[in-house]
């Protein structure tokens, strides 16, 4: 496995900012929250829907980080609790300047609650922070928003339908913004992370009328299931050097690297 210290980024962009973290009570949002925090983030809110491990995991972290953590049990497909978040947040901290869209679920029996969660509630997310958080609330001339894709946002698996779809939208959503002249107007970039399979609890959450065919196309998928350390270390490169509108996968425990989208007619079938 290789390190991934040689590509971490010790940001001064994260200092004395504000981060609100959907999805951050375990798996890529705790990982990337632990690096925040170490890099001298003013605050930050977990918003996460389960409080399974949550006292333990507040305990752990405020040895250390004290009152710079916020915990808020909040239902992101429900938008009067993902609001509410943002408010408690602001209540708390008094700033808001990045917002982690990063809670994600693979249900391909109950698809349409994974839609709601992984593609409707990144979208919620997203325009509450460009729209009306990020521009008032930013304690810097920049904000960013970062959502959590995956690679099955570019490519596709056979029993992975919704999953793949999901993602794809979130993709999609990252590229419509590029043009966005509030997101321009406000300083705010918007970025997409893609990860490939990663070693966490939602491996072995996975719902689907057939598991281990799923499970199988995603063994495929990459050399290694990578740790959600290494995607942390990901978010620090991507959120100092993306460009807003960017696409990154974060694979193989290797450097993240930015996608570039031909233009459709480049695709066009030769007959």
């Amino acid at each position: 496995m290789k390190q991934t210290n040689d590509f971490s980024s010790k940001m001064d962009f994260l200092r004395k900012k504000v981060a609100l973290v959907t999805g951050g009570a375990s798996g890529i949002g705790l990982s990337v929250i632990r690096k925040f925090l170490e890099n001298g983030v003013k605050g930050v809110a977990i918003v996460d829907v389960s409080e399974n491990n949550t006292v333990e995991i507040l305990s752990s972290l405020q040895e250390d980080y004290k009152d710079r953590i916020i915990f808020i049990k909040a239902d992101v497909t429900k938008g009067n609790e993902l609001r509410d978040a943002f408010e408690k947040a602001i209540e708390k901290f008094k700033n808001l300047d990045i917002v982690f869209n990063n809670a994600g679920i693979v249900n391909e029996v109950d698809w349409e609650k994974m839609l709601a969660v992984n593609l409707a509630a990144v979208m919620r997310g997203t325009f509450l922070a460009i729209r009306e958080y990020l521009p008032k609330y930013k304690s810097s001339e920049e904000g960013v928003v970062l959502n959590t894709a995956s690679i099955l946002g570019i490519n596709t698996i056979p029993n992975g339908v919704s999953y793949c779809t999901a993602k794809h939208g979130v993709v999609g959503l990252g590229k419509a913004l590029r043009e966005n002249e509030s997101c321009k107007r406000h300083g705010i970039r918007v970025l997409t992370i893609c990860p490939g399979v990663v070693n966490t609890g939602l491996l072995s959450a996975i719902v689907s009328e057939n598991v281990e065919k799923l499970v199988e196309d995603l063994s495929v998928l990459c050399k290694l299931a990578s740790s959600p350390d290494y995607i942390a270390d990901c978010v620090l490169k991507i959120i100092d050097k993306g460009e807003h509108g960017s696409i990154w996968v974060a694979e193989d425990e290797e450097a993240p690297y930015e996608v570039v989208f031909p233009n459709r007619r480049e695709l066009r079938k030769i007959e």
